[in-house]
């Protein structure tokens, strides 16, 4: 039996397990933290955080969140779930918590995995005959390197660091950022702290939950249509009409959602109205604005400041417009860096560019790398279910029954997302290229198709076509996969696959 070593317990791990455990592979999930969840996981969520997409988007196939969440589900109940999600489909027993990779090579046709675990203090080798990195887009918590930190009085924490609100309470609070959890956090300490200020260095378009304060955002934002809209790789016949005699259509729509926008936050009020276009934008790091934010901004209650720091010396903090801050805390709300310290050359470099960003064949495997994939490196604004749809892929990879084209085509489209990406739509180099939104159906279709399985739930073009995406959708689309034997098809093979 093929041993599958996973590393990362947080959702694309344990949907990356229940896959391989259904078609009967042994497997191991190697778990720094002490719980499921990966940046779910208590110790990694701040005071307040929930998801930006509704309960019913951020689910797994066939496993709904319980009715009985709001809308938008916090933090902690995600976590439940996902630990729910874990016992349902018999994955703890598989799960080695507490336990750090600490090198990872590729030796006489195996992976060689050095393990550390922290609680009972000893360290181990592991061999795998496949393994799935599922260390996704919030790996490391990033605080920019400002001149003079070390000499500040005050605390310096990530937004991951404010697990209480009581850390905040009652103190001076300037927070970096524009990002979602930076303008969560803002809101909260306008509720908390003694003042708040918001440093950012650039106004982003965010999204209300209601546009209108009646039009749930997944039925502008999670739909065919919506995503036809934007300047696909590849494209649909429709979106071929769209982005040619169609574009006054295209900038109307987009105009439109501005001004729609601009009216409900009160962006000019706010001095928040930003300088490029919210389609060039849209991206996994779309956020949802937080309930009051644009409120308290336009009140006072949080001082926004469109700057940057400049440098700490003491108990002040410098800005690059002129101004002094002497706040007892500041949390920056900074992003995450994607490392894998544990992978060695000269693995990185045919997976990595020289600029950082991912080069993997849908988002998951680079066909130069043996017997190694990705989960979770398809971010999406749903990434509970691009995910769950990888995973199945990378099941069919390491079986070696995907109908995929020939190692040079695969190398050839690499090649040019990785170009497109640069020139065509800078954003989504964020997130070092892991990013598949706002093309989600765009990503899922291409790997269903690979896998020979249907990519839409019914026949009726236009249902399908205006309504938000269901995870329920794919459980009636993957049962065809779960069916069928495994089959050997005669392309293109992963390197060196054991058989």
């Amino acid at each position: 039996m093929k041993h599958i070593g996973i590393i990362g317990a947080g959702l694309s791990g344990l949907a990356t397990a229940k896959a391989f455990l259904r078609e009967g592979f042994h497997v191991t999930v190697i778990e720094k933290s002490a719980e499921v969840g990966g940046v779910w996981e208590k110790s990694r969520s701040y005071h307040g955080v929930a998801t930006q997409t509704t309960r019913d988007e951020y689910a797994f196939s066939d496993f709904p969140m319980p009715a009985h969440y709001p809308q938008w589900p916090s933090g902690q109940q995600v976590q439940q779930y996902l630990a729910s999600y874990a016992h349902h489909f018999g994955i703890l027993p598989a799960i080695r918590f507490n336990t750090a990779v600490t090198n990872l090579k590729y030796e006489n046709g195996v992976w060689e995995m050095e393990i550390y675990d922290a609680a009972e203090d000893y360290t181990d080798t592991l061999r795998f005959h496949f393994v799935a990195i599922c260390t996704g887009t919030f790996h490391k918590p990033h605080i920019p390197a400002f001149k003079g930190m070390e000499s500040f009085t005050g605390q310096v924490l990530h937004t991951s660091q404010v697990a209480d609100a009581g850390v905040l309470k009652d103190k001076s609070v300037a927070v970096v950022g524009f990002a979602k959890s930076a303008t969560d956090i803002a809101t909260l300490a306008a509720d908390v702290a003694s003042e708040c200020q918001l440093l950012y260095r650039k106004a982003q378009w965010k999204v209300p939950r209601y546009f209108g304060n009646l039009i749930n955002m997944r039925y502008l934002l999670f739909s065919r249509f919506s995503e036809a809209f934007f300047n696909a790789p590849y494209k649909t016949g429709f979106q071929k009409f769209l982005h040619s005699v169609g574009k006054p259509l295209v900038w109307a729509q987009w105009r439109g959602l501005e001004l729609l926008l601009k009216k409900q936050f009160s962006l000019k009020a706010c001095g928040m109205i930003p300088a490029h276009r919210i389609e060039d934008q849209i991206s996994c790091s779309l956020g949802v604005a937080p309930e009051g934010f644009y409120e308290k901004v336009k009140c006072g209650a949080i001082r926004a400041r469109q700057t940057e720091i400049s440098h700490f010396e003491g108990n002040r903090v410098y800005l690059q417009n002129g101004a002094v801050l002497t706040p007892d805390v500041v949390v920056c709300g900074t992003g995450f860096t994607q490392t894998m310290p544990f992978l060695g050359e000269p693995y990185k470099s045919a997976i990595m560019d020289k600029d950082g960003g991912f080069r993997l064949f849908r988002n998951i495997v680079n066909p130069d790398v043996p017997q190694l994939g990705f989960i979770g490196f398809n971010s999406s604004l749903f990434t509970t279910l691009t995910s769950e749809i990888a995973a199945n892929w990378l099941v069919k990879y390491a079986q070696g029954t995907l109908q995929l084209p020939a190692k040079e085509e695969i190398k050839k489209d690499m090649d040019y997302m990785a170009q497109w990406r640069k020139t065509s739509r800078p954003v989504s180099s964020e997130f070092s290229g892991t990013c598949v939104a706002p093309f989600n159906f765009m990503h899922l279709d291409m790997l269903m198709k690979d896998m020979g399985l249907k990519t839409k739930a019914t026949r009726w073009l236009p249902y399908e076509f205006f309504k938000p995406i269901n995870p329920k959708d794919y459980r009636i689309l993957l049962q065809a996969a779960v069916r069928k034997a495994p089959q050997h098809i005669p392309v293109y093979q992963p390197a060196e696959i054991i058989q």
